[in-house]
């Protein structure tokens, strides 16, 4: 028996060492190398350095190691089987095979130790064994007797037993060696889980100073004792043989159970029972599962351990895929910016090239010649130079730079895992409950809790970037223009000098040279605000980029996780009443302007109604006159536009009107003026009359019409210098105009209808009649002139509104015209771009001055500078619409008038924020009538004015005299009383109340 003993324990052995004991080795060893691997990644980091220059190259290099040592973390975690089983797999194959050649039982003689007790025996099994051998003795007597009569003796043998061989083998080697094995195996998952942590926490370290580069420390370097930790890792020799040592004694210990098994079984000490098939495949099917219970435990450690590594390693990952997404970005504008310096490089050759032309030519003809050269070359060689570079600029597409961005920084996102265990129970050296464990997905929290602020400031930037862009080619296109305007300004002083010298202040020279140079230096403004792009970019970005890093960061703590989880538990809950809440919302919205009305529209009748009887009573005095300030302001509009440079003066005066660049919108008013225009062409009466206010751009309109036509007739402009109601004066007007003598309208008549067609444009219909009895007689006979002459002349008439509006009632005037196109309010966006077009054409700076102290808000305090004039900018031209209220003329006087002064290449402006015009509720009714004349007629003389007044003439020459003085009232070309034009909106507003007009 021995000796069958000792085979089997030495085959079993061999499949133990060999099927067992070496996979778990195995995995020490594997797990031994991936240290080693992770170790030699981090010390190889460790020893590097970097200097403040070198930051790009640190995160490339840290992105580099977190990537590789992610690679080693996710490979070596993936090969660790999912069920331990898998451990014994080979050796209960293997043990399973030779159990199929063993005998299920072996008969043999019990030993003596059987029926005798030993000191090591409980007192029942040694009464027992006191039983047992007294009836084998009993048993034994006849032999005993029989022997004494037998020659030749029979041995006294002990009783046979029937050793359960192959269940007791497969219950030992098998079921119960699993069982021991437990603590062995636990202490190495124990030993892997708390070596791997030591380099998990050693990359925790390295995360520090990671996050200490990203907070803005430039220089990078490691401490060498951050692996002092990996000195109390033991080798893998020592590792093997004291697993090796704890797995073998076991293995022994149990085999000597084993050997005493089955000495005892089918005895009193062992029953053969106890090794029935049902109950050892019993035991190993309970011993399997509680294997497997512990094998999934240890499971969910590693798991969670490989998990929270893995989210750290992501985690970074993605800031460093974020950081190179955004350098990617800046060299991306950076390169499309060089490109840009080299087009504007060309552009600046050009203008040099031209300045130097002019700087030669010394004489007033050589001057004037070359002026006339260099306008031809400007609009044939320069505008192309500059549209060829504007369509560059825009194909560059540098907003979509952002956008590239925001897609890629996207893209990244999507990598993050979308589900990654976690454990309250942070300690990996003992096993995991699955109770413990709770699943996130890092993409959702990344999405919800982080990248939402960062891509709100994309959005923000991509706008930014896109004004600039949009204001950078503005820019460009206005060099061409700038160029231009400069030279006609320079050549349009020759019509004003008559001395041959160059010298005097707005000398033409002077004045060509000095706009080529602001096209010079805003050349080199367009350079270094392509220089600064990036650093915009980065004041704008960067911050968020920063506050993304930290909000991720939050996830590679497992206590913020949590947190952030139940954030978003209640911010899904909040979105699931979020329509409810819009809708009760909008209804209180859509309430209260309702309300405020309704309590305003109450208030102020109440408080009409208070100030009428305190008025009454005397108790109440108002203010029924214009204080000096007004006057002062009113009067030093066209003072201040004298001071301004020739080319400002020239932009903001009426003749600019006719620069094709300056026209914007009233695109419904140009296109019934093309229909009126094709109308005329088939032979139709297509006679059209423009009608607006002053200042409303109806001579714009036109000569943006003229210029829009590719074949065009030829033109006429008539423009009255004098008021006209006598057809004689008409019939004077006509001689005048086309140096005629011709006597009687008929002989006009057949003039225009002789010959080719023709174009007439009769501006300001308003000067050709009179209110009084017989002033209508010269608009008769221009009535006549146009009818009979509609089909060789294409009519285009000009009226103010209020005019046409009077002579529509007494004489049905619009009955003369097929068109009538009405010049109708613009907003404060068409003002505003048609102000700084005219400002952009100058060629110089702008620049927003503060407003008083009481103006001053705190956020306006602490913003930047460049914000400052942002907020400047758009409070100046919010207080130009509330005073202008959509008249173009009204707006540029009051551009012109708020100018500080004139540095340089820069203008500087100050809002005047609004004008006072309450007195002017209290004129006086003769005053009013007054006014109305005058409005009615755009322009009046004092004889005229008298004339039409109900007082006498020295009554009504002290109003007229202090409406002048006060403001209200001025002078044009010194001889016609006029409106003053910043009143004029309040004026026709006033008249309006009072039903005068319409």
């Amino acid at each position: 028996m021995e000796e069958i003993i000792l085979q089997q324990k030495n085959t079993i052995a061999t499949l133990y060492e060999n099927q067992l004991l070496s996979v778990f080795l195995e995995k020490v060893t594997t797990h031994h190398k991936t240290m080693q691997k992770i170790e030699h990644l981090q010390k190889e980091l460790i020893a590097k350095t970097f200097t403040e220059e070198e930051e790009t190259n640190a995160f490339e290099t840290l992105d580099t190691y977190k990537k590789e040592l992610e690679n080693i973390v996710a490979s070596y975690f993936s090969n660790i089987n999912s069920v331990e089983e898998v451990s014994f797999h080979n050796y209960y194959t293997s043990l399973d095979t030779h159990l199929e050649t063993l005998d299920v039982t072996v008969t043999r003689t019990q030993d003596r130790e059987r029926f005798f007790a030993s000191d090591t025996d409980s007192k029942t099994l040694k009464f027992k064994k006191g039983v047992k051998r007294t009836l084998f003795n009993v048993s034994k007597i006849p032999l005993k007797t029989a022997n004494v009569f037998r020659k030749t003796k029979k041995e006294v043998i002990f009783w046979q037993q029937q050793v359960p061989f192959k269940n007791a083998t497969a219950y030992y080697f098998k079921s119960e060696l699993t069982k021991k094995l437990a603590p062995a195996i636990d202490a190495i998952h124990k030993e892997i889980s708390e070596i791997t942590n030591v380099y998990w926490k050693i990359d925790n370290v390295i995360d520090q100073y990671i996050e200490r580069l990203l907070s803005g420390k430039k220089a990078f370097s490691f401490s060498e004792n951050i692996v002092d930790g990996l000195e109390d890792v033991p080798s893998l020799e020592t590792r093997i043989e004291h697993h090796k040592l704890a797995f073998t004694e076991i293995f022994e210990a149990n085999a000597l159970q084993y050997t005493d098994a089955l000495y005892k079984a089918d005895t009193f000490e062992l029953s053969a029972n106890f090794f029935n098939s049902n109950k050892v495949e019993n035991y190993q099917k309970s011993v399997s599962e509680k294997y497997e219970k512990d094998a999934k435990l240890w499971q969910n450690t590693f798991n969670v351990l490989e998990s929270d590594w893995e989210l750290d390693i992501e985690i970074f990952k993605i800031i460093f895929s974020v950081i190179f997404k955004y350098n990617l970005l800046e060299r991306s504008i950076d390169k499309r910016s060089d490109v840009i310096q080299n087009e504007l490089e060309n552009i600046k050759t050009y203008l040099s090239n031209v300045k130097s032309t002019i700087s030669k030519a010394k004489t007033k003809a050589d001057i004037k010649s070359t002026f006339v050269s260099e306008l031809k070359n400007v609009n044939k060689s320069f505008k192309k130079i500059v549209e060829e570079t504007s369509i560059r600029v825009t194909n560059l597409e540098l907003p979509l730079q952002i956008n590239q961005f925001e897609e890629n920084v996207l893209q990244v996102l999507k990598t993050l895992s979308t589900k990654r265990a976690i454990s309250s129970d942070m300690d990996f050296a003992t096993k995991t409950a699955t109770s413990s464990i709770n699943y996130i997905s890092p993409y959702e929290l990344v999405m919800y809790q982080s990248w939402p602020s960062l891509l709100t400031t994309i959005k923000q930037a991509k706008v930014d970037l896109n004004v600039k862009v949009t204001s950078f080619i503005d820019d460009i296109n206005a060099l061409a223009q700038v160029s231009e305007f400069n030279l006609e300004s320079a050549l349009s002083l020759f019509d004003n000098d008559t001395e041959d010298s160059i010298s005097t202040e707005n000398s033409p020279k002077k004045v060509a040279l000095e706009g080529l140079e602001r096209s010079e230096e805003k050349i080199e403004e367009l350079k270094s605000t392509l220089a600064n792009l990036n650093v915009s970019n980065g004041e704008f970005i960067k911050p968020s980029i920063h506050k993304f890093h930290k909000s991720i960061l939050e996830l590679t703590d497992t206590e913020n996780i949590l947190e952030i989880r139940l954030t978003i538990a209640k911010a899904k809950s909040i979105e699931k009443s979020k329509l409810l809440k819009e809708k009760v919302i909008n209804n209180i919205k859509n309430f209260v302007p309702v309300a405020i009305n309704y309590s305003q529209k109450k208030y102020t009748k109440t408080a009409s109604r208070v100030k009428h009887l305190l008025i009454r009573t005397g108790l109440y005095k108002e203010i029924v006159d214009v204080n000096s300030d007004l006057s002062d302001f009113l009067k030093q509009a066209e003072q201040a536009l004298d001071e301004l440079p020739y080319v400002y003066q020239r932009l903001f005066r009426s003749e600019t009107l006719q620069n094709e660049t300056l026209f914007i919108g009233r695109t419904e008013a140009l296109k019934s003026l093309d229909t009126a225009y094709e109308t005329f062409n088939r032979n139709h009466y297509a006679a059209s009359v423009i009608v607006g206010e002053r200042g409303s751009g109806k001579t714009s309109l036109i000569y943006h019409f003229l210029n829009q036509q590719k074949k065009l007739l030829k033109t006429i402009f008539l423009t009255p210098k004098v008021n006209i109601s006598e057809p004689t004066e008409f019939i004077s007007f006509l001689k005048t105009s086309f140096k005629k003598d011709f006597e009687t309208v008929e002989e006009w008549i057949s003039f225009f209808n002789s010959g080719k067609q023709n174009i007439i444009i009769l501006e300001d219909l308003q000067y050709l009649y009179f209110r009084k009895v017989g002033g209508f007689n010269a608009l008769h006979l221009l009535a006549n002139l146009i009818s009979a002459t509609k089909k060789n002349v294409f009519w285009i008439v000009t009226s103010s509104k209020y005019a046409f509006q009077y002579l529509d009632k007494s004489i049905q005037i619009s009955e003369l015209f097929a068109f009538q196109i009405e010049m109708n309010e613009i907003d404060k966006q068409t003002i505003t771009e048609a102000l700084i077009k005219r400002h952009k054409i100058s060629g110089y700076n702008l620049h927003f001055e503060k407003p008083p102290v009481a103006y001053l808000t705190k956020k306006f305090l602490k913003s930047p500078a460049e914000v400052q004039q942002e907020i400047l900018k758009e409070e100046f031209f919010s207080d130009i619409n509330k005073i202008a209220q959509s008249n173009f003329r009204i707006a540029f006087m009051y551009w012109i008038r708020s100018t500080v002064k004139v540095s340089g290449s820069t203008i500087y402006m100050r809002s005047l924020k609004s004008i006072n015009t309450s007195f002017l509720n209290k004129l006086a009714p003769a005053k009013l009538l007054l006014l109305n004349s005058i409005l009615l007629q755009e322009r009046l003389t004092i004889d005229d004015i008298v004339e039409l007044s109900s007082l006498n003439e020295q009554h009504t020459k002290n109003v007229v005299h202090a409406l002048y003085e006060k403001g209200l009232l001025t002078m044009e070309n010194e001889e016609f009383y006029t409106i003053n034009i910043f009143l004029y909106r309040q004026i026709t507003s006033l008249l309006k109340s009072k039903n005068v007009i319409h």
